[in-house]
């Protein structure tokens, strides 16, 4: 019976041959725990960053015509019109929310602090905020109540630069010399939110400005069990139908929904995360050859005490799994060392950035199964490196180690 605690001997009075195969096994767990992390966090960032799109969502654009067909000419440009999206509502039980997206030519925005003129005015019925799901930092999104009165929310670089960083709600903005009252404010931009200079108004008031109720843009939401990707090639021939545009037309419009960024997003992560092992695994396997290179020296200088096991009657078994073990030691121990390190690296780098930043795209995660499989793959490291030298222990001959012992 091989004795645990006397290859922990064997393996500490060889830790000086040991040590520097030890530690490129540890660094090479430790940068697959940090590369890793680092994917994982990017993942769940963009997926969280994504969170504030209703991920059953369709954003609709009209073009311009590419193909003449009946009632349109080549050269034209597609809008809608309230009976496009009456249409829909009647036809489509898949849709829960819809809502027109028009752009307000507004020239000037000023409160009684700053002017600007760097802003984005849109008008859109409140039914927008359900389906876009933007997050508020102050006040509240406008109503079916608010349709036709002068309220706008906005986003947060406007909220600050025009009243000076203090609270927006309840103020008033001038547009073109008419006065609307702040009701919400939006949180701050991240990586995939850039609403910081927008202004949002009922859609019913930005008609009357416009003076135009035709427009080029709508989104649109769906019950949870519909098919994202098939509603939208159904919902695409519908419009084609309706609108005289020619089935091959691919320049009138465009159709685009979260689902489908989300799983792009996806499989190219799927991608980078496999690269990323790649790199990590290539610096295990680097330090897998170095426990071999040591295990062999190591197995060649005792080459005399396996001849005398031999010889006591250990079996060629015995002597292999000591070998064996000695590597699997090795290899567990300096990995455990690894993966603790890596831990507590990551666990530095995410409290520095919760301090620093307040982007959660940054985020690194450590998944359990990353710690699963680390521990599998160090065993596995461990058995490979070891095993062609305790083969090498196992055949050594009484009279090899004599011979070894006399020189």
């Amino acid at each position: 019976m091989i004795e645990i605690k006397e290859i922990i001997q064997v393996a500490y009075s060889n830790f000086d041959k040991s040590k520097n195969s030890g530690i490129t096994v540890a660094w090479g767990i430790f940068i697959l725990i940090l590369l890793t992390a680092t994917g994982n966090g990017l993942q769940n960032g963009i997926t969280k960053s994504l969170s504030q799109f209703t991920i059953n969502s369709i954003d609709v654009y009209a073009g311009q015509i590419s193909i003449s067909s009946l009632g349109v000419t080549k050269g034209d440009y597609v809008d809608f019109n309230e009976v496009t999206t009456s249409q829909l509502k009647r036809n489509f039980n898949e849709i829960e929310y819809l809502s027109p997206v028009i752009n307000v030519s507004g020239k000037q925005l000023s409160s009684d602090l700053n002017t600007t003129q760097r802003f984005t005015l849109y008008g859109v019925e409140h039914d927008y905020f359900k389906i876009k799901t933007l997050n508020l930092k102050h006040g509240r999104f406008y109503n079916y109540k608010d349709v036709n009165e002068h309220v706008i929310v906005v986003g947060h670089n406007i909220a600050t630069s025009m009243f000076n960083n203090s609270n927006a709600v309840g103020r008033i903005l001038i547009i073109d010399n008419r006065g609307y009252k702040v009701v919400g404010v939006l949180e701050e931009d991240n990586f995939m939110s850039n609403t910081g200079l927008h202004v949002f108004m009922p859609y019913e008031v930005a008609i009357a400005l416009n003076e135009n109720r035709n427009f080029d843009n709508f989104v649109l939401s769906m019950s949870q069990k519909t098919n994202t990707e098939s509603f939208t090639k159904t919902l695409k021939t519908y419009l084609k139908k309706i609108k005289g545009i020619h089935s091959n037309d691919k320049t009138a419009l465009y159709l685009d929904h979260p689902a489908a960024i989300l799983e792009t997003f996806n499989t190219v992560f799927k991608a980078i995360n496999l690269f990323l092992w790649f790199i990590g695994i290539s610096f295990l396997v680097s330090g897998m050859l170095s426990i071999y290179n040591v295990m062999t020296i190591i197995v060649t200088e005792r080459t005399g005490e396996f001849g005398i096991r031999k010889s006591l009657g250990a079996t060629p078994i015995s002597i292999q799994k000591m070998v064996l073990y000695e590597a699997l030691i090795i290899t567990l121990l300096s990995g455990i060392l690894g993966m603790i390190l890596g831990y507590f690296v990551v666990l530095l780098i995410n409290t520095y950035l919760s301090i620093t930043s307040t982007n959660e795209f940054l985020e690194l995660t450590i998944s359990p199964y990353i710690v699963i499989f680390g521990i599998l793959l160090l065993m596995i490291s461990g058995s490979i490196a070891g095993i062609i030298p305790a083969r090498k222990a196992s055949n050594v001959l009484p009279v090899e180690a004599l011979r070894a012992l006399n020189n």
